[in-house]
């Protein structure tokens, strides 16, 4: 995040020093003119000396900061369809169990679940995303300078971890303080977002075009992880056996478990263009994203941000205005 940051500054600075430094030789060329026909009056020009080009495509690297929301998807409480208790609780035979104590340490006679006791609630009830490297495709058609549509296809990977307590004995009164082991639940998901919008744009003399834009968003998450990590083994808790469970040294039959969603919402965003040559330019911006990922039990509508750095290529057919 820090480089990603580093390096769109350094970009957003050169491209302002660049375009200031063209501006200012436009404008020495034009008072030299100005000398040489002895104050006739020049033709008005525009302050945008590129053309316009009809279409525009670009590719997109940013960051996305996802909201935390649907993160407790993967906390592993007895409530969320991937849960703790499908490991735990792996009793024909207790094979996953046996697994558990051992890697603890533990003899067969001890017993180890989830802390839940005076102490506290051992599940992550406030799980979090990492923010995600973020990239895509963008396209849009110019009307004008000041009207535009677009599209655009990004996608970014998250993952969300946190830690989980377990405690050894959890029955036996006589100790003074509770034998509680720090282990880790993680989820993995990608998504892709789709943007179809409206942008106005705003042309400033300094050739800099400063833009809003709004639009419908379609957001489909994937799952791609689910686990609980003991002692650096991890146990997926996507429930593949059914109702049979899971039966060491048996050629079980799996199923295909797909947990995937999708959720319709809005998208707005503001962003600045820097054209630095009549076909390359650049695009920093800012959006916000509101819609549901829709992962079983998380519907809500919740706001996520981003911010990104846009390749600009223009092509196509050049727009009369």
């Amino acid at each position: 995040m820090r480089t990603f940051l580093i390096l769109f500054t350094a970009l957003f600075i050169i491209s302002v020093s660049v375009s200031g430094q063209e501006a200012t030789s436009s404008s020495g060329k034009k008072a030299q003119s100005k000398t040489r026909n002895h104050g006739m009056k020049d033709e008005k020009e525009d302050p945008n000396p590129f053309p316009l080009k009809k279409f525009e495509y670009g590719l997109n690297f940013g960051a996305y900061f996802a909201n935390k929301y649907a993160a407790n998807f993967y906390n592993g409480t007895p409530g969320n369809v991937n849960n703790v208790d499908y490991v735990m609780k792996n009793q024909n035979p207790p094979t996953w169990y046996r697994e558990i104590q051992q890697l603890l340490g533990l003899s067969q006679t001890d017993s180890v679940g989830v802390q839940s006791d005076r102490y506290g609630n051992g599940y992550p009830t406030n799980m979090h995303y990492s923010v995600a490297f973020s990239g895509g495709l963008f396209m849009r058609i110019n009307f004008n300078r000041k009207n535009s549509i677009f599209l655009q296809a990004n996608y970014a990977q998250l993952k969300a971890g946190d830690a989980i307590i377990l405690q050894v004995n959890p029955n036996n009164t006589y100790l003074s303080f509770p034998d509680l082991r720090s282990e880790q639940v993680i989820g993995r998901e990608g998504r892709v977002m789709i943007d179809l919008g409206y942008q106005r744009s705003f042309p400033l003399k300094s050739r800099i075009n400063l833009f809003i834009q709004a639009g419908l968003t379609m957001c489909y998450t994937q799952v791609i992880k689910s686990i609980f990590v003991v002692e650096g083994k991890e146990y997926s808790m996507v429930n593949i056996y059914g109702s049979q469970g899971y039966q060491q040294g048996y050629n079980q039959q799996t199923m295909t478990v797909n947990q995937n969603a999708f959720g319709f919402g809005g998208y707005l965003g503001v962003g600045a263009g820097i054209p630095l040559t009549a076909a390359f330019g650049l695009e920093p911006g800012f959006f916000a994203h509101y819609y549901p990922t829709n992962l079983e039990h998380y519907p809500d509508f919740k706001p996520s941000f981003g911010l990104y750095l846009r390749i600009l290529i223009h092509f196509g057919a050049t727009d009369d205005e």
